[in-house]
């Protein structure tokens, strides 16, 4: 435990190698061991683009959020875990004290802390510092790189809740990248009955197939039989043109959830859908008390962490991930970086 190495995204982007002394965790803190991390499409677009909605990079930080590892240290105070337990890091931290924090709705406190948020350290070194209480304990039988995807599982679960996902459901995915993926498992865990999986890439509509899509649509062909298709529909592709049909696409009464950032803040929809439907249009802003269910989920197989891992690469090689995911997005659905 003499060094930590830290890869930090440069606004010109790369990601410039820092060794840095190991911290030293700080009254109710734990220090912990990085195992795994996934590479999140949000991480894709800071590195390929320097910015995502409203958060651009303007200065080196680390980024990385869906981590897992092994207490290393506890600070004062501390008890939660005991040194050497296995763990999965919430990395959104709130004040705790707000309106929304008290209200169960911290993912909405304005204090928010996100790790790997431009401006905040994340979680691709080989040790970091965070609360005990946004910290979750590893499953008995779940690997710490299954359990790296506790995270966009969160996000999943979060959708789902949002949605309000009744029994005997007709939910409609669209986008069937990572996040979509777990949203459609998610979906059936929840209870939903029906699941229609859309995409433009035919490869990623086979493994919505793999992992229990029960019709699967290539929007571009068959917009037409998409209308009034789903109870719930969930637009997971952050696409502009996606999220303007999701009236469309939702039956009279319907619920719409906005899971993915589309490319602009601001996008045209029909609103006389919406009113003349009477339909609940949804926001997910990442997740709230929602790790104990991913965690959960992911270990009794209701979301299948082993079809959802594509590609590994060492931390030494993180670029060469970060390089692959952005070249290879047809034949990729999580990279994992595991440090070495």
């Amino acid at each position: 435990m003499s060094e930590n190495r830290c890869y930090y995204l440069t606004p010109d982007h790369h990601l410039e190698l820092r060794v840095e002394d190991v911290p030293s965790p700080g009254t109710g803190e734990v220090l912990i061991k990085i195992a795994a991390n996934g590479i999140c499409g949000s991480d894709l677009h800071f590195y390929k683009s320097g910015r995502l909605g409203n958060f651009v990079v303007t200065s080196p930080y680390i980024p990385g959020h869906e981590a897992s590892g092994v207490i290393e240290a506890l600070g004062e105070g501390a008890g939660k875990f005991k040194e050497g337990d296995q763990v999965v890091i919430e990395p959104g931290i709130p004040c705790g004290k707000c309106h929304y924090c008290k209200t169960g709705r911290y993912n909405l406190c304005p204090d928010v802390r996100f790790l790997s948020e431009p401006g905040v350290n994340g979680t691709f070194c080989d040790y970091v510092v965070v609360p005990e209480h946004f910290v979750f304990p590893v499953p008995q039988g779940l690997s710490l790189e299954a359990a790296a995807l506790a995270e966009p599982a969160a996000v999943a679960v979060q959708a789902v809740n949002r949605g309000r996902v009744h029994p005997g459901d007709v939910g409609v995915i669209v986008g069937a990248g990572p996040i979509g993926l777990l949203t459609l498992q998610a979906f059936k865990a929840a209870g939903g009955s029906y699941a229609v999986c859309v995409d433009k890439v035919p490869e990623r509509l086979e493994w919505a197939k793999q992992l229990g899509a029960d019709e699967i649509f290539i929007p571009s062909e068959q917009i037409p039989a998409l209308e009034n298709k789903g109870d719930i529909v969930f637009e997971t592709a952050g696409n502009n043109a996606s999220t303007a049909l999701l009236f469309t696409m939702a039956r009279p009464g319907g619920r719409c959830v906005q899971v993915g950032w589309p490319g602009s803040n601001i996008v045209p929809v029909d609103v006389a859908k919406l009113m003349e439907k009477e339909l609940d249009y949804m926001g997910v802003n990442r997740y709230a008390n929602a790790f104990e269910t991913a965690l959960a989920w992911l270990k009794d197989g209701r979301i299948v962490s082993e079809r959802m891992i594509t590609h590994r690469f060492p931390l030494s090689r993180i670029q060469e991930g970060f390089d692959w995911a952005l070249a290879h997005p047809n034949e990729t659905i999580k990279v994992i970086i595991y440090n070495d």
